[in-house]
């Protein structure tokens, strides 16, 4: 590992100090002084080695975790999670180090500034780069405290969702989002800098794991993993398009960015080939002369070394070339650029009638991947159930894939593309993302249909089983999910957003626009899921309590539109007058925006309703049908009770007969004494016996003719 961080940081100090002041000078900023360059070079570089160690070691803790219920740790899973808190505390402290010097070197000020407060407090707010890596040195932390005070798995899973989320923070504020086409830019990054992170970061523990643990085969089953594979083809063409945009049309050897890109992509070449090499070596067991047993052995012994050796060389290539690529502005800084084009990453012209609407379409790259994975996945577990004979509901289907192609026609068609221009649009789409599309995407189930799928399907079916499932019975997603908090939620997003300065702020850049896209789809699938979701929740509502959940919502929706268009002062003025173009009235969009806000809040929740009043019919229905068929076999609840107040009077007869057996035999006796006088003494030695008999047959023949009854 000191390794891997002295060569990246060497080649990153490298094409930092050759580069000089002059690429300073031409993006307008000012050199920060050759120190500066030097510890921002190495400090990139540990950032980039570490924190794709730690969500790595950190997907491999969640791999190797024993399934019981209590932590019950291997030894892989401990020598994994020793790892983890070294690599984490690293990647924490570096970040935190960044917090301060890369605001140094973004506003151009030498390290003399850290002995005077005004100017150390200017380096630490004039860009967004000091708390870009704030968060991140926040998500390491808890990463790291994580592996050091956590047993469970859900701490775990969520420290690596926090991890991997939180690294975005310092790459949508770089070169991604300068130059022409930085949405497409923007978006790719977006997608590859969590998942390179995770996939390279497991391979890179797969081969320590292999290091201290021979046996454990971890790189192995990653090199046969297709998600594994799946994820690698992901960044192949994420970085793809990010080297196009980049290039900004330049030939690839013209600038330091196209070899810096070219090199990578070697890297990435080299984890391939490595993969390859480290998937082959099980197939090579077998039965054999004792000569060719140890032949192969030695051949995949040499495979395997083979292969360590390559991914660590592809994965310190590839840290090593992205450290250093912040470093050289790319040519995409250099593009000719109108201000539309500035904010938006395009131009948008024409005036957005309903044929423009129709026919410019631009494709949302994040979206549209997110809905592509998402179907697949969903398919692919139909499937799976399907090969094994259970059905599954042609309608859920249906209302996933409905979801998500409304989602991709929504975001690359005219709407999606003149939405961050035009407010009236803006609400138009968003309104959509958080009532329509969710309400379709809860009906598809996909929870259960991961249960489902998941059941019988072998050790790595029953992990992923195990694990949903406590992820459903985690505490915090009560919390999440309950439905007082989400309906705050749902309600107060529109208020906090549009009638306070955020919505200003965060419509400038793509990555604000694609995060109040991803915020609006999330919360209405939250709200929508309790209302008419098919998942089980951990608190359900009843049918009465969904449709006063949902009513109850409306007033909300109504009021935000009547603020919106009685409002004088129109919401992100500034920016909307940035843009200067001509055929935007600013005055009249937030007025039309105000009228979709209050129609269009209201007629998706009536629709709501009404699919909420059938299923609540056919749940009736299957109500009294389950109940016929239990009070057919004797299971209800009503006849479980009049059984048990007949076993309850059948015992207390049994009790008192029992008390007054011997009154009843001390009168039978002499009754039989005369009897037996007056008789004889055949009809003295039979009678007695009868009449006992017949005595204490009749309070139990009366108990049980009761039960019969």
């Amino acid at each position: 590992m000191l390794t891997i961080s002295v060569i990246s940081a060497t080649v990153a100090i490298i094409t930092g100090v050759l580069s000089g002041p002059e690429f300073y000078t031409s993006i307008a900023r000012e050199f920060p002084g050759t120190a500066v360059v030097v510890f921002v070079a190495v400090l990139r570089s540990v950032h980039e080695v570490f924190s794709v160690l730690s969500l790595g070691m950190l997907a491999v803790v969640l791999m190797f975790t024993s399934r019981t219920a209590r932590p019950g740790w291997s030894h892989t899973s401990v020598t994994a999670r020793g790892l983890l808190r070294a690599f984490s505390a690293v990647w924490a402290t570096a970040a935190l180090l960044l917090t301060v010097i890369d605001g140094l070197n973004t506003n151009g000020m030498t390290l003399a500034a850290l002995n005077d407060p005004r100017q150390l407090g200017f380096a630490l707010t004039g860009t967004f780069y000091p708390a870009a890596w704030l968060i991140v040195a926040v998500a390491a932390f808890i990463v790291f405290a994580v592996s050091l005070l956590a047993e469970s798995w859900v701490a775990h899973a969520l420290s690596l969702w926090i991890g991997m989320i939180t690294i975005l923070a310092p790459v949508v504020i770089s070169q991604v989002l300068v130059g022409p086409h930085h949405d497409l830019g923007e978006d790719a990054a977006i997608i590859q800098t969590p998942l390179a992170a995770v996939v390279f970061g497991l391979l890179a523990a797969g081969v320590l794991l292999e290091l201290v643990h021979p046996h454990c085969g971890a790189l192995g089953r990653m090199a046969r993993s297709k998600l594994m594979w799946a994820g690698i083809s992901v960044i192949a063409c994420a970085d793809l398009v990010i080297s196009v945009f980049k290039l900004a049309g330049t030939p690839l050897l013209d600038s330091t960015t196209g070899w810096q890109l070219l090199i990578r992509w070697a890297g990435l070449a080299v984890i391939v080939i490595a993969m390859l090499a480290a998937a082959s070596v099980k197939a090579r067991t077998g039965a054999g002369p004792g000569d060719a047993r140890a032949a192969s052995a030695r051949s995949d012994s040499a495979r395997s070394g083979a292969a360590r050796v390559g991914v660590l060389v592809g994965v310190t290539t590839w840290a090593a070339m992205t450290a250093s690529m912040v470093i050289v502005p790319s040519p995409n800084y250099f593009a000719p650029n109108s201000t539309v084009a500035v904010f938006l990453g395009y131009t948008v012209d024409t005036a957005p009638d309903p044929l423009v609407l129709l026919t410019h379409w631009r494709i949302n790259l994040l979206l549209t991947a997110v809905a592509v994975a998402a179907m697949t996945a969903y398919g692919l577990g139909v499937d799976r159930l399907r090969r094994r004979g259970d059905s599954w509901p042609v309608i859920r289907t249906i209302c996933w894939a409905t979801g998500w192609i409304i989602t991709i026609v929504l975001m690359g068609s005219g709407l999606g593309k003149y939405s961050p221009a035009d407010f009236g649009i803006h609400m138009i789409v968003h309104m959509t993302l958080n009532m329509l599309i969710p309400a379709f995407l809860v009906g598809g189930g996909p929870i259960t249909l991961l249960l489902r799928a998941t059941t019988g399907s072998g050790r790595l079916g029953q992990q992923v089983h195990s694990r949903v499932n406590q992820l459903i019975n985690w505490p915090g997603l009560r919390l999440l999910l309950h439905p007082l908090f989400v309906f705050f939620v749902y309600v107060a997003s529109y208020y906090a957003l549009y009638l306070t300065p955020l919505f200003g702020d965060l419509i400038r850049y793509h990555w604000g626009h694609q995060l109040m896209n991803v915020h609006f789809l999330i919360v209405g699938y939250m709200f929508f899921s309790l209302v008419i979701g098919v998942d089980k929740l951990p608190i359900e509502l009843p049918h009465i309590g969904r449709l006063g959940y949902v009513i109850a919502a409306m007033p909300f929706h109504a009021f935000f539109g009547i603020v919106l268009m009685m409002t004088n002062t129109p919401v992100a003025q500034n920016f909307y007058r940035t843009l200067d173009l001509p055929w935007l009235d600013i005055a009249a969009e937030q007025y039309f925006a105000g009228g979709i806000a209050w129609a269009g809040g209201e007629l998706p929740l009536l629709g709501v309703v009404i699919v909420l009043a059938v299923q609540w019919t056919k749940q009736d229905k299957r109500d009294a049908r389950r109940f016929d068929r239990h009070e057919d076999t004797g299971m209800t609840d009503e006849f479980s009770a009049y059984n048990h107040m007949l076993r309850k009077l059948a015992e207390r007869d049994t009790v008192v007969v029992a008390d007054n057996e011997p009154d009843a035999a001390a009168n039978s006796a002499a009754g039989n004494a005369s009897l037996s006088a007056d008789a004889g003494p055949e009809t003295a030695a039979i009678t007695p016996a009868g009449s006992g008999n017949s005595a204490a047959r009749s309070p139990a023949q009366e108990g049980r003719n009761e039960r019969e009854q």
